[in-house]
Protein backbone atom coordinates (compact mmCIF):
# COMPACT_ATOMS: atom_id res chain seq x y z
CA UNK A 1 0.00 0.00 0.00
CA UNK A 2 1.38 3.37 -1.01
CA UNK A 3 1.57 6.32 1.43
CA UNK A 4 -1.29 7.91 -0.49
CA UNK A 5 -3.44 4.81 0.00
CA UNK A 6 -2.60 4.81 3.71
CA UNK A 7 -3.66 8.44 4.08
CA UNK A 8 -6.89 7.80 2.13
CA UNK A 9 -7.71 4.76 4.31
CA UNK A 10 -7.14 6.87 7.41
CA UNK A 11 -9.32 9.70 6.11
CA UNK A 12 -12.15 7.32 5.17
CA UNK A 13 -12.09 5.47 8.52
CA UNK A 14 -15.20 5.75 10.69
CA UNK A 15 -13.95 5.24 14.26
CA UNK A 16 -16.52 4.30 16.85
CA UNK A 17 -16.11 4.37 20.62
CA UNK A 18 -17.01 1.14 22.44
CA UNK A 19 -20.44 1.17 24.04
CA UNK A 20 -18.90 0.20 27.40
CA UNK A 21 -16.94 3.47 27.53
CA UNK A 22 -18.45 6.31 29.55
CA UNK A 23 -17.27 9.93 29.52
CA UNK A 24 -17.77 12.29 32.43
CA UNK A 25 -18.37 16.05 32.38
CA UNK A 26 -15.68 18.68 31.90
CA UNK A 27 -14.06 19.42 35.27
CA UNK A 28 -11.34 21.88 36.21
CA UNK A 29 -7.84 20.62 36.88
CA UNK A 30 -5.47 23.54 37.17
CA UNK A 31 -6.49 26.07 34.55
CA UNK A 32 -7.77 23.54 32.01
CA UNK A 33 -10.71 21.20 31.71
CA UNK A 34 -10.31 17.45 31.97
CA UNK A 35 -12.77 14.67 31.25
CA UNK A 36 -12.78 11.31 32.99
CA UNK A 37 -13.22 8.37 30.65
CA UNK A 38 -13.96 4.86 31.96
CA UNK A 39 -14.01 1.46 30.30
CA UNK A 40 -16.02 -0.94 32.47
CA UNK A 41 -14.51 -4.00 30.75
CA UNK A 42 -10.99 -3.31 31.99
CA UNK A 43 -11.65 -0.98 34.94
CA UNK A 44 -9.30 1.67 33.51
CA UNK A 45 -9.99 5.36 34.10
CA UNK A 46 -8.35 8.00 31.90
CA UNK A 47 -8.12 11.77 32.08
CA UNK A 48 -8.37 13.33 28.67
CA UNK A 49 -8.10 16.96 27.64
CA UNK A 50 -10.63 19.17 25.92
CA UNK A 51 -9.32 18.48 22.41
CA UNK A 52 -9.32 14.70 22.85
CA UNK A 53 -12.80 14.88 24.33
CA UNK A 54 -14.09 16.86 21.35
CA UNK A 55 -12.90 14.13 19.00
CA UNK A 56 -13.60 11.02 21.08
CA UNK A 57 -17.15 12.09 21.96
CA UNK A 58 -17.94 12.35 18.24
CA UNK A 59 -16.54 8.95 17.23
CA UNK A 60 -19.91 7.35 16.52
CA UNK A 61 -19.07 5.08 13.58
CA UNK A 62 -20.89 7.44 11.21
CA UNK A 63 -18.48 10.35 10.92
CA UNK A 64 -15.31 9.79 8.93
CA UNK A 65 -11.94 11.07 10.11
CA UNK A 66 -12.25 13.82 7.48
CA UNK A 67 -15.61 14.91 8.92
CA UNK A 68 -14.27 14.83 12.46
CA UNK A 69 -11.36 17.04 11.42
CA UNK A 70 -13.69 19.48 9.64
CA UNK A 71 -15.71 19.87 12.84
CA UNK A 72 -12.50 20.29 14.84
CA UNK A 73 -11.27 23.03 12.48
CA UNK A 74 -14.62 24.83 12.63
CA UNK A 75 -14.57 24.77 16.44
CA UNK A 76 -10.87 25.37 17.27
CA UNK A 77 -9.61 26.94 14.03
CA UNK A 78 -6.63 24.60 13.82
CA UNK A 79 -5.77 21.49 11.80
CA UNK A 80 -4.68 18.02 12.87
CA UNK A 81 -1.64 16.42 11.22
CA UNK A 82 -1.67 12.89 9.76
CA UNK A 83 0.85 11.56 12.34
CA UNK A 84 -1.29 12.98 15.12
CA UNK A 85 -4.42 11.29 13.79
CA UNK A 86 -2.52 8.01 13.56
CA UNK A 87 -1.29 8.50 17.12
CA UNK A 88 -4.80 9.18 18.46
CA UNK A 89 -6.38 6.17 16.74
CA UNK A 90 -3.45 3.94 17.67
CA UNK A 91 -3.70 4.99 21.32
CA UNK A 92 -7.44 4.34 21.44
CA UNK A 93 -6.88 0.99 19.74
CA UNK A 94 -4.15 -0.05 22.19
CA UNK A 95 -6.50 0.67 25.05
CA UNK A 96 -9.30 -1.26 23.35
CA UNK A 97 -11.58 1.77 23.33
CA UNK A 98 -12.65 1.55 19.67
CA UNK A 99 -15.13 -0.99 18.32
CA UNK A 100 -13.27 -4.00 16.93
CA UNK A 101 -9.89 -2.93 18.30
CA UNK A 102 -9.63 -5.26 21.29
CA UNK A 103 -9.23 -9.03 21.56
CA UNK A 104 -10.07 -11.03 24.72
CA UNK A 105 -6.33 -11.45 25.34
CA UNK A 106 -5.74 -7.71 25.06
CA UNK A 107 -8.60 -6.92 27.45
CA UNK A 108 -7.26 -9.40 30.00
CA UNK A 109 -3.81 -7.86 29.65
CA UNK A 110 -5.28 -4.41 30.37
CA UNK A 111 -7.10 -5.75 33.43
CA UNK A 112 -3.90 -7.37 34.68
CA UNK A 113 -1.94 -4.14 34.13
CA UNK A 114 -4.47 -2.21 36.21
CA UNK A 115 -4.28 -4.73 39.05
CA UNK A 116 -0.48 -4.54 39.01
CA UNK A 117 -0.67 -0.76 39.23
CA UNK A 118 -2.99 -0.97 42.24
CA UNK A 119 -0.69 -3.48 43.94
CA UNK A 120 2.37 -1.31 43.39
CA UNK A 121 0.58 1.69 44.93
CA UNK A 122 0.41 -0.08 48.30
CA UNK A 123 3.14 0.93 50.72
CA UNK A 124 3.78 0.56 54.44
CA UNK A 125 2.54 4.15 54.84
CA UNK A 126 -0.72 3.81 52.92
CA UNK A 127 -2.50 0.81 51.49
CA UNK A 128 -6.01 -0.25 50.56
CA UNK A 129 -7.05 -3.87 51.03
CA UNK A 130 -10.31 -4.65 49.20
CA UNK A 131 -12.58 -7.03 51.04
CA UNK A 132 -15.34 -7.38 48.51
CA UNK A 133 -16.94 -5.96 45.43
CA UNK A 134 -19.99 -4.44 46.99
CA UNK A 135 -22.31 -4.27 43.99
CA UNK A 136 -24.62 -7.04 45.22
CA UNK A 137 -24.98 -5.61 48.73
CA UNK A 138 -25.39 -2.04 47.52
CA UNK A 139 -28.01 -3.06 44.96
CA UNK A 140 -30.23 -4.38 47.74
CA UNK A 141 -29.62 -1.37 50.00
CA UNK A 142 -30.19 1.19 47.23
CA UNK A 143 -33.95 0.61 47.19
CA UNK A 144 -34.21 1.91 50.76
CA UNK A 145 -31.92 4.84 50.02
CA UNK A 146 -34.09 6.00 47.14
CA UNK A 147 -37.02 6.31 49.55
CA UNK A 148 -35.19 8.66 51.94
CA UNK A 149 -33.03 10.42 49.34
CA UNK A 150 -35.01 13.62 49.38
CA UNK A 151 -33.76 17.18 50.03
CA UNK A 152 -36.21 17.49 52.94
CA UNK A 153 -34.63 14.48 54.69
CA UNK A 154 -31.11 15.86 54.24
CA UNK A 155 -32.21 19.27 55.56
CA UNK A 156 -33.95 17.73 58.60
CA UNK A 157 -30.84 15.72 59.54
CA UNK A 158 -28.60 18.77 59.36
CA UNK A 159 -31.11 20.96 61.23
CA UNK A 160 -31.18 18.33 64.00
CA UNK A 161 -27.37 18.15 63.99
CA UNK A 162 -27.17 21.94 64.27
CA UNK A 163 -29.62 21.85 67.18
CA UNK A 164 -27.48 19.19 68.87
CA UNK A 165 -24.38 21.36 68.49
CA UNK A 166 -26.24 24.28 70.12
CA UNK A 167 -27.46 21.98 72.91
CA UNK A 168 -23.94 20.74 73.64
CA UNK A 169 -22.54 24.30 73.69
CA UNK A 170 -25.27 25.59 76.01
CA UNK A 171 -24.92 22.62 78.36
CA UNK A 172 -21.17 22.19 78.10
CA UNK A 173 -20.62 22.51 81.85
CA UNK A 174 -22.70 19.39 82.54
CA UNK A 175 -22.02 17.35 79.37
CA UNK A 176 -18.23 17.67 79.22
CA UNK A 177 -17.40 16.18 82.67
CA UNK A 178 -19.59 13.16 81.85
CA UNK A 179 -17.98 12.73 78.42
CA UNK A 180 -14.49 13.06 79.90
CA UNK A 181 -15.23 10.29 82.39
CA UNK A 182 -15.23 7.91 79.41
CA UNK A 183 -11.48 7.32 79.89
CA UNK A 184 -12.08 6.08 83.45
CA UNK A 185 -14.75 3.54 82.45
CA UNK A 186 -13.37 0.53 80.48
CA UNK A 187 -16.84 -0.74 79.57
CA UNK A 188 -17.86 2.69 78.26
CA UNK A 189 -14.66 2.87 76.19
CA UNK A 190 -15.37 -0.51 74.56
CA UNK A 191 -18.99 0.44 73.79
CA UNK A 192 -17.91 3.82 72.42
CA UNK A 193 -15.22 2.28 70.17
CA UNK A 194 -17.69 -0.30 68.83
CA UNK A 195 -20.27 2.41 68.06
CA UNK A 196 -17.65 4.61 66.39
CA UNK A 197 -16.41 1.75 64.21
CA UNK A 198 -19.99 0.91 63.25
CA UNK A 199 -20.44 4.61 62.46
CA UNK A 200 -17.36 4.54 60.20
CA UNK A 201 -18.70 1.48 58.37
CA UNK A 202 -22.09 3.16 57.89
CA UNK A 203 -20.28 6.34 56.78
CA UNK A 204 -18.49 4.50 53.98
CA UNK A 205 -21.56 2.46 53.04
CA UNK A 206 -23.50 5.72 52.73
CA UNK A 207 -21.07 6.91 50.05
CA UNK A 208 -21.38 3.60 48.21
CA UNK A 209 -25.16 3.20 48.44
CA UNK A 210 -25.81 6.79 47.36
CA UNK A 211 -23.41 6.44 44.45
CA UNK A 212 -25.02 3.13 43.41
CA UNK A 213 -28.51 4.66 43.54
CA UNK A 214 -27.28 7.35 41.12
CA UNK A 215 -25.78 4.87 38.67
CA UNK A 216 -22.20 4.22 39.85
CA UNK A 217 -20.89 0.66 39.50
CA UNK A 218 -17.77 -1.39 40.35
CA UNK A 219 -17.81 0.05 43.88
CA UNK A 220 -15.13 -1.35 46.15
CA UNK A 221 -15.30 -1.74 49.94
CA UNK A 222 -12.35 -2.64 52.13
CA UNK A 223 -10.00 -1.66 54.92
CA UNK A 224 -7.49 1.16 54.49
CA UNK A 225 -4.16 1.39 56.28
CA UNK A 226 -2.93 4.93 56.73
CA UNK A 227 -0.10 4.93 59.28
CA UNK A 228 -0.90 4.42 62.12
CA UNK A 229 -4.67 3.78 61.69
CA UNK A 230 -6.94 1.17 60.15
CA UNK A 231 -10.30 2.34 58.86
CA UNK A 232 -12.97 1.14 56.41
CA UNK A 233 -13.19 2.76 52.99
CA UNK A 234 -15.49 2.80 50.00
CA UNK A 235 -14.12 3.57 46.55
CA UNK A 236 -16.61 5.29 44.22
CA UNK A 237 -14.54 6.46 41.25
CA UNK A 238 -17.63 6.35 39.02
CA UNK A 239 -18.86 9.51 40.75
CA UNK A 240 -16.57 11.53 38.46
CA UNK A 241 -18.69 10.35 35.52
CA UNK A 242 -21.90 11.93 36.87
CA UNK A 243 -22.97 14.87 34.74
CA UNK A 244 -25.37 16.01 37.48
CA UNK A 245 -23.24 18.13 39.82
CA UNK A 246 -25.73 17.89 42.68
CA UNK A 247 -25.42 14.10 42.66
CA UNK A 248 -21.64 14.28 42.92
CA UNK A 249 -22.05 16.62 45.90
CA UNK A 250 -24.59 14.36 47.59
CA UNK A 251 -22.37 11.29 47.24
CA UNK A 252 -19.53 13.21 48.91
CA UNK A 253 -21.84 14.55 51.64
CA UNK A 254 -23.63 11.24 52.33
CA UNK A 255 -20.93 9.84 54.64
CA UNK A 256 -20.71 12.75 57.07
CA UNK A 257 -24.52 13.08 57.01
CA UNK A 258 -24.80 9.51 58.29
CA UNK A 259 -22.01 10.13 60.83
CA UNK A 260 -23.87 13.03 62.46
CA UNK A 261 -27.20 11.17 62.16
CA UNK A 262 -25.75 8.30 64.24
CA UNK A 263 -25.10 10.78 67.08
CA UNK A 264 -28.63 12.20 67.12
CA UNK A 265 -30.43 9.37 69.04
CA UNK A 266 -28.01 9.80 71.95
CA UNK A 267 -29.46 13.26 72.64
CA UNK A 268 -32.97 12.15 73.77
CA UNK A 269 -31.39 9.07 75.37
CA UNK A 270 -29.13 11.31 77.47
CA UNK A 271 -32.21 13.09 78.83
CA UNK A 272 -33.61 9.77 80.09
CA UNK A 273 -30.36 8.31 81.47
CA UNK A 274 -28.40 10.68 83.68
CA UNK A 275 -25.97 8.32 85.39
CA UNK A 276 -23.79 5.28 84.75
CA UNK A 277 -22.02 3.83 81.71
CA UNK A 278 -24.85 4.56 79.29
CA UNK A 279 -24.89 8.24 80.29
CA UNK A 280 -21.13 8.39 79.70
CA UNK A 281 -21.47 6.85 76.26
CA UNK A 282 -24.27 9.29 75.36
CA UNK A 283 -22.16 12.27 76.40
CA UNK A 284 -19.15 10.90 74.52
CA UNK A 285 -21.18 10.45 71.32
CA UNK A 286 -22.58 14.00 71.60
CA UNK A 287 -19.06 15.42 71.96
CA UNK A 288 -16.28 13.20 70.61
CA UNK A 289 -18.53 11.37 68.13
CA UNK A 290 -20.21 14.49 66.78
CA UNK A 291 -16.89 16.34 66.55
CA UNK A 292 -15.33 13.44 64.63
CA UNK A 293 -18.16 13.58 62.11
CA UNK A 294 -18.09 17.36 61.72
CA UNK A 295 -14.30 17.43 61.25
CA UNK A 296 -14.92 15.60 57.97
CA UNK A 297 -16.49 18.81 56.67
CA UNK A 298 -13.21 20.73 56.95
CA UNK A 299 -12.08 21.13 53.29
CA UNK A 300 -8.43 21.64 54.14
CA UNK A 301 -7.50 17.95 53.81
CA UNK A 302 -8.81 15.31 51.43
CA UNK A 303 -11.86 14.49 53.50
CA UNK A 304 -15.57 14.72 52.72
CA UNK A 305 -15.68 18.51 52.98
CA UNK A 306 -12.88 18.80 50.42
CA UNK A 307 -14.79 16.68 47.91
CA UNK A 308 -18.09 18.45 48.61
CA UNK A 309 -16.44 21.77 47.81
CA UNK A 310 -14.55 20.31 44.85
CA UNK A 311 -17.73 18.97 43.24
CA UNK A 312 -19.65 22.15 44.07
CA UNK A 313 -17.05 24.16 42.12
CA UNK A 314 -16.95 21.68 39.24
CA UNK A 315 -13.31 20.72 39.81
CA UNK A 316 -11.51 17.46 39.18
CA UNK A 317 -8.59 18.54 41.38
CA UNK A 318 -9.44 21.39 43.75
CA UNK A 319 -5.86 21.75 44.94
CA UNK A 320 -4.43 22.06 41.41
CA UNK A 321 -7.11 24.56 40.40
CA UNK A 322 -6.52 26.74 43.48
CA UNK A 323 -2.74 26.68 42.91
CA UNK A 324 -3.28 27.71 39.29
CA UNK A 325 -5.43 30.64 40.44
CA UNK A 326 -2.75 31.74 42.93
CA UNK A 327 0.02 31.49 40.30
CA UNK A 328 -2.08 33.51 37.87
CA UNK A 329 -2.54 36.21 40.53
CA UNK A 330 1.23 36.45 41.06
CA UNK A 331 1.96 36.46 37.30
CA UNK A 332 -0.91 38.73 36.36
CA UNK A 333 1.04 40.82 33.84
CA UNK A 334 2.38 37.80 31.97
CA UNK A 335 -0.67 35.54 32.14
CA UNK A 336 -2.71 34.88 28.98
CA UNK A 337 -6.48 35.06 28.96
CA UNK A 338 -7.87 33.41 32.07
CA UNK A 339 -9.75 30.20 31.11
CA UNK A 340 -11.20 29.78 34.61
CA UNK A 341 -13.56 32.71 34.19
CA UNK A 342 -15.96 33.13 37.09
CA UNK A 343 -14.58 30.09 38.91
CA UNK A 344 -11.26 31.85 39.40
CA UNK A 345 -12.41 33.84 42.45
CA UNK A 346 -13.67 30.72 44.27
CA UNK A 347 -10.45 28.81 43.56
CA UNK A 348 -8.39 31.84 44.56
CA UNK A 349 -10.20 32.23 47.89
CA UNK A 350 -9.86 28.53 48.66
CA UNK A 351 -6.18 28.55 47.75
CA UNK A 352 -5.44 31.62 49.88
CA UNK A 353 -7.37 30.35 52.91
CA UNK A 354 -5.79 26.89 52.64
CA UNK A 355 -2.32 28.41 52.42
CA UNK A 356 -2.92 30.59 55.49
CA UNK A 357 -4.37 27.72 57.53
CA UNK A 358 -1.60 25.31 56.55
CA UNK A 359 1.01 27.93 57.43
CA UNK A 360 -0.67 28.49 60.80
CA UNK A 361 -0.73 24.73 61.47
CA UNK A 362 2.95 24.38 60.59
CA UNK A 363 3.80 27.25 62.94
CA UNK A 364 1.71 25.76 65.76
CA UNK A 365 3.31 22.33 65.42
CA UNK A 366 6.75 23.91 65.11
CA UNK A 367 6.27 25.92 68.31
CA UNK A 368 4.92 22.88 70.15
CA UNK A 369 7.85 20.80 68.90
CA UNK A 370 10.34 23.46 69.94
CA UNK A 371 9.06 23.62 73.51
CA UNK A 372 8.95 19.82 73.72
CA UNK A 373 12.59 19.53 72.55
CA UNK A 374 13.76 22.30 74.86
CA UNK A 375 13.40 19.87 77.75
CA UNK A 376 16.25 17.80 76.31
CA UNK A 377 18.24 20.18 74.06
CA UNK A 378 19.67 23.66 74.07
CA UNK A 379 17.33 26.27 72.50
CA UNK A 380 19.55 26.62 69.40
CA UNK A 381 19.64 22.85 68.83
CA UNK A 382 15.89 22.55 69.42
CA UNK A 383 15.17 25.32 66.90
CA UNK A 384 17.55 23.72 64.37
CA UNK A 385 15.90 20.31 64.80
CA UNK A 386 12.43 21.80 64.27
CA UNK A 387 13.52 23.74 61.16
CA UNK A 388 15.24 20.63 59.74
CA UNK A 389 12.11 18.57 60.32
CA UNK A 390 9.88 21.12 58.59
CA UNK A 391 12.30 21.38 55.64
CA UNK A 392 12.62 17.61 55.22
CA UNK A 393 8.84 17.17 55.38
CA UNK A 394 8.37 19.93 52.80
CA UNK A 395 10.95 18.45 50.41
CA UNK A 396 9.55 14.92 50.78
CA UNK A 397 6.05 16.23 50.11
CA UNK A 398 7.22 17.89 46.87
CA UNK A 399 9.11 14.78 45.74
CA UNK A 400 6.23 12.41 46.47
CA UNK A 401 3.75 14.73 44.74
CA UNK A 402 5.94 14.96 41.64
CA UNK A 403 6.40 11.21 41.62
CA UNK A 404 2.64 10.64 41.81
CA UNK A 405 2.04 13.11 38.96
CA UNK A 406 4.77 11.54 36.84
CA UNK A 407 3.25 8.08 37.31
CA UNK A 408 -0.17 9.41 36.35
CA UNK A 409 1.15 11.31 33.33
CA UNK A 410 2.95 8.17 32.15
CA UNK A 411 -0.43 6.53 31.64
CA UNK A 412 -1.91 6.94 28.21
CA UNK A 413 -4.79 9.35 28.00
CA UNK A 414 -3.80 11.53 30.96
CA UNK A 415 -1.97 14.38 29.23
CA UNK A 416 -3.40 17.50 27.67
CA UNK A 417 -1.79 18.12 24.27
CA UNK A 418 0.06 21.38 23.74
CA UNK A 419 -1.11 23.85 21.13
CA UNK A 420 1.89 23.07 18.89
CA UNK A 421 1.12 19.37 18.99
CA UNK A 422 -2.37 20.09 17.72
CA UNK A 423 -1.23 22.20 14.81
CA UNK A 424 -1.18 25.90 14.11
CA UNK A 425 -4.14 28.26 14.13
Amino acid sequence: MTPGDTVKALRDARPQLEGTVRIGPGLWEGSSRKYVLHDSRTGWYFRIGEYEHFLVSRMDGVRTVDQLEDEFIDHYERRLSEPLWQSILSLLGQRGLLVGSATPVQLQSLRDARERGLSESRTWLHARMPILRADGILRRMAAGVRVVDHPAVWVLIWLAASALVVHVILNWASIWPTARSLWADPVAIIVFVVIMWASLVLHELAHGVTAWAYGARDIEIGVMWRLPFFSPYCKVDDTMLFHDRSRRVRVALAGVTVSVAVCLPFWPLSLLVTDGTLATVCAAMMTFGLLTGLINLVPLFHMDGYYVLMHSLGALDLGASSRAALVRLVRRNRAPEDPLGGQRTAFLVYGAVSLLLMTAMVLMFSIAGFFALRRFLEPELAASAVCAGVLITFVLGILLTRRARAKRDAQAGTRIPTSTKWGQT
